[in-house]
């Protein structure tokens, strides 16, 4: 009876895992990228159409770029180097595009989302990632 019991949760789990969608194999910014930036990135990159710093490993990290609540750029774009007050790259920009995939791969100076957040699932690298290589469709 026992092993029984303790079997239902391996179960459940095993078929909790079974459950995941396969990833989009064309993912959109409206139906399948926004929500994860929504979940994750925005409250950093784009919450009231600002960029808002958050303390990493004890420094005070604002973001220096992509508005990812929103899909397409504003403002003046064309400085050196870009002035975050004036140019706002939306998640479509080529270089929101460029820089995106890299650190939601840990591969940049600090992994997004930063701890304390919890990180992306794999699921949702996978989408983004397609959504990049795609060309960041809307």
């Amino acid at each position: 009876m026992l092993k029984a019991l303790l079997a239902v949760p391996l179960v459940l789990a095993g078929g909790v895992v079974a459950c995941t969608p396969p990833a989009p194999a064309k993912p959109t910014y409206d139906n399948d990228v926004r929500p994860i930036f929504v979940a994750h990135c925005v409250r950093c990159h784009g919450a009231d159409d600002m960029l808002h710093a958050m303390v990493v490993n004890g420094i005070l990290r604002p973001p220096r770029a992509c508005y990812l609540q929103r899909y397409e750029t504003t403002g003046d774009c064309t400085t050196t180097p870009i002035d975050p007050a004036v140019c706002k790259n939306g998640a479509g920009s080529e270089v929101c595009r460029g820089l995106i995939p890299s650190y939601i791969r840990g591969m940049g100076t600090v992994p997004m989302p930063p701890p304390p957040s919890d990180p992306l699932t794999d699921w949702e690298i996978e989408v983004i990632t397609r959504w990049t290589a795609a060309g960041a469709p809307q």
